[in-house]
């Protein structure tokens, strides 16, 4: 198997673990409102629009004010829509790093941009594909597509880590390389089977 020219890292769940029940406790502790109002709210279509680039910061500023019902600081808004994310891996984070010898190390993930701002310091992803810059998530190929047009890189010599099997499922279908992650492990051992060992 040929090494890759380029590997790419979803973001949520590889290097950035998260917990959709830790947001909802923020929030709910922060705005002084309901578990379940909480969750009403993470379940707007507000938060779609955010990930496709269809929304901004000032209108999800302005739907937690009115959840809470008094005005809510632009960045208090972004640090709880960014409190579902746990400590970062910070061995995968390294580990991603490293292999910037060997390839063109990157990022593609279903996110606004702002998720940036909880990269470990000293570490990044480039390039990064968001959807909201491509107004489109995994779910479409039309989201590879636009990121082989951008890489200049034939399907072949690109390689997506995902925790998503669906999302895996797409790749590999539209001629990309494709890791289920599971454990730093298990992606290690993949990707020196590629060779990167």
């Amino acid at each position: 198997m040929a090494r890759p020219e380029v590997v790419l890292f979803d973001l949520g769940g590889v290097p950035l673990p998260f917990d959709r029940e830790r947001r909802l406790r923020t929030l709910a502790r922060a705005l002084k409102v309901t578990l379940d109002a909480a969750r009403a709210f993470m379940d707007l279509e507000l938060h779609e629009r955010l990930d496709l680039g269809g929304a901004d910061e000032a209108e999800l500023t302005d739907a937690l004010s009115a959840l809470a019902g008094w005005p809510v600081p632009k960045a208090a808004a972004i640090a709880l829509i960014l409190s579902v994310f746990e400590a970062p891996n910070v061995a995968l984070w390294e580990y991603a790093a490293v292999l910037k010898s060997r390839a063109r190390v990157g990022g593609f993930s279903d996110n606004p941009v702002f998720v940036r701002e909880v990269f470990p310091d000293g570490h990044g992803l480039d390039p990064m594909f968001w959807s909201a810059e491509l107004g489109l998530t995994k779910a479409d190929a039309r989201a590879y597509a636009a990121v082989e047009a951008r890489l200049g890189v034939n399907p072949e010599g690109i390689v997506l880590i995902d925790d998503s099997a669906a999302n895996v499922s797409l790749a590999r279908d539209i001629g990309w390389d494709a890791i289920h992650y599971r454990a730093n492990g298990q992606l290690m051992g993949e990707l020196a089977e590629r060779g990167f060992e």
